[in-house]
This record gives C-alpha cells, sequence and structure tokens, in this order.
C-alpha cells in the first residue's frame, strides 16, 4: 500500500476582511471564531480545485479531511489518495503553484454593519460545505502547504481514524 499524499494550511483566519463581488455589488466579510465550529462536527464537507464539483478529492465523511478550529483559524489535513491526478495537486502545492485555499459555505448567521457605502458582513455561523485548493483566495492569508506540523490535527485525525 503507497503512503497517502499529506496538505495542511489554514482555510481562513478569523477577524481577517474579505472583499466579496457579488450579484448587488461590493461588501466585506468577516468570519468570527467559532463559525464553523457545529458544522464540522456534520463531517459532510468535501475537498476540491477551484470550487468544481468534479474535482471532489477527499471528504471528511471518509476520513481524508480533518478540519479544527483553533486560535488562529479554521485549519485543515487532508490525506490524498496517492493517484495520478491526486498527485498532480500535491506537486501543485509542492511547488508553490497553488498555494491557497477557498471555503464554500451556507446558511449562514451574520450581523450586517454599514459604514458610508462601505457593508460588512461579520460571519457569527455558517455551515461548511467545501474547501477548495484556489490560485486567487477572498481570504489572502489562506494557506496549503505539504505535510502536516500542527501536532493537534494529526491527533484529531488518528482520533478520527480509529471512530471509522
Amino acid at each position: 500500500m503507497t503512503k497517502p499524499l499529506v496538505i495542511s494550511g489554514y482555510a481562513l483566519c478569523w477577524n481577517e476582511r474579505a472583499c466579496i463581488h457579488d450579484d448587488q455589488g461590493r461588501f466585506y466579510e468577516q468570519f468570527l471564531p467559532g463559525s464553523f465550529v457545529d458544522s464540522i462536527k456534520n463531517r459532510n464537507q468535501t475537498v476540491r480545485y477551484s470550487h468544481i464539483t468534479s474535482f471532489d478529492f477527499a471528504s471528511a465523511e471518509a476520513g481524508q479531511l480533518t478540519l479544527f478550529e483553533d486560535e488562529r483559524g479554521l485549519s485543515f489535513r487532508i490525506e490524498l489518495e496517492n493517484n495520478n491526478e491526486n498527485r498532480l495537486l500535491y506537486n501543485l502545492v509542492r511547488d508553490g503553484q497553488v498555494n491557497h485555499v477557498s471555503v464554500g459555505f451556507k446558511n449562514a448567521e451574520y450581523k450586517e454593519t454599514k459604514r458610508g457605502s462601505k457593508k460588512l458582513r461579520l460571519i457569527q455561523r455558517a455551515e461548511l460545505v467545501e474547501i477548495s485548493i484556489v490560485e486567487n483566495p477572498a481570504y489572502k492569508t489562506s494557506i496549503v502547504q505539504v505535510g502536516c506540523n500542527n501536532s493537534r490535527l494529526e491527533l484529531i485525525s488518528k482520533i478520527d481514524k480509529a471512530l471509522l
């Protein structure tokens, strides 16, 4: 059996503002600590490339994706099956060609404030659907790297696998 390919990082960091453009214009968005704590317990998230649904690489349900909220933000650890398609993604991350992450979510609970023409959504709770490895993220401090040096994530991943 071949060794899995491991990548990890932060899908987003708390209290970072992102400029979002949608069909109603531009606004700013910011996630508060604890935004996904309830959602990640459900273990129904997937990992994608650029939010493309046909590129699901891993899932929390299968024990390949471990998510954890810590003091910095939403951290993750992904174990990719060692095959040609996944090695391509792994190598893009390793070589620094793709080094960011984006989140897909729904059912957000937020407070909206307005200063002049600027709107800010402070997201308190949201249902995390997926994380995507991307080139151009909304949250610029997101990061993905090869390996995992987060001991808490490693331990949680081992416990999750034992419970499957």
